[in-house]
């Protein structure tokens, strides 16, 4: 299934802040196209301390839902009422999506959303904006679940229960949303805490750069017939072995033919090697492209 396209959303980002929002959201589902939010909580955090709170319901459509294995009318299954314990009663009275969103939008402002796994809450709030109030959430967002992955990699899950427990954080209440963000704090400040005990907040961040191995440099054989000269290897003879082979000797491979290529070695027959069309480069019989590049002592 493609990614939906999410034009205006914020940023996902790294760092290590002191001011941000927490947010979690509770839903009738895991999909943003058939689900809808029934819980959005949040808690403003300015220099590490919890400055104000805010939460809400939000009543969901009335529709068909597995309740005591029969499909029923309501607002959600049974599945969701036991994980979380919010009932069809407790939402009955609940504001609707267009009068609880611009509260959620207005608690939350501009600031910088922090989450365990916080992809999941900002699409359900980026897709409810758009549907309800016509203007996309522009947030850019924290997850705290790639925070915990390089700072706990010894915890075979990351869930936020298990991370909850690993730094000693309470657990009570989890799957209400408010308890979530709560935990979610003291989980983060823990975690950064522990990260700035191993370095500097840079030096940190600097453990997500993705760091490409880097090519191996050899000094070659001059002497060589392919030192300094490049070949095109085509067919079966563009192995990595023999990509390695050449690169040993001194030459490089290119991707394909074009100036400033000196041979191209084919896997057909031949003892000698061919002049090219229109002076391009030769051409290497399988047997020929062999022979040379045997020549001379390759480290």
């Amino acid at each position: 299934m493609a990614k939906p396209q999410r034009p205006g959303k914020g940023e996902s980002v790294l760092c290590l802040p002191r001011d941000y929002t927490v947010v979690d959201t509770e839903t009738t589902g895991l999909s943003t196209e058939s689900c809808c939010l029934i819980e959005v909580s949040a808690l403003r955090v300015r220099e590490g301390r919890v400055a104000a709170e805010f939460s809400t319901l939000i009543r969901p459509p009335w529709r068909e839902v597995q309740k005591n294995g029969q499909w029923q009318q309501g607002y959600v299954d049974d599945f969701i009422q036991g994980l979380t314990g919010i009932t069809d009663e407790m939402l009955e009275g609940a504001p609707l999506p267009e009068e609880a969103l611009p509260q959620v939008e207005d608690f939350l402002g501009r600031d910088l959303l922090l989450g365990h796994n916080v992809g999941f809450d900002t699409a359900f709030l980026y897709d409810s904006f758009q549907k309800y109030l016509g203007r996309p959430l522009g947030n850019n967002s924290l997850d705290q679940l790639r925070l915990a992955r390089k700072l706990l990699p010894q915890l075979p899950h990351h869930r936020l229960g298990d991370v909850a427990a690993a730094l000693g954080v309470p657990y009570q209440g989890a799957h209400r949303a408010l308890a979530d963000c709560w935990i979610t704090y003291g989980c983060y400040e823990k975690l950064r805490a522990l990260a700035l005990s191993q370095g500097t907040e840079e030096e940190f961040l600097q453990r997500f750069e993705k760091k490409k191995p880097p090519k191996p440099r050899y000094p070659g054989v001059p002497g060589h017939p392919f030192y300094q000269k490049t070949l095109v290897l085509t067919g079966s003879l563009d192995t990595s072995q023999n990509r390695e082979a050449v690169l040993r000797a001194g030459g490089k491979v290119g991707k394909e033919v074009a100036a400033g290529v000196d041979f191209v070695a084919i896997p057909a027959p031949g003892e000698k090697p061919l002049p090219g069309k229109e002076g391009g480069p030769s051409i290497l019989p399988q047997d020929v492209f062999y022979r040379l590049l045997g020549q001379g002592q390759t480290p």
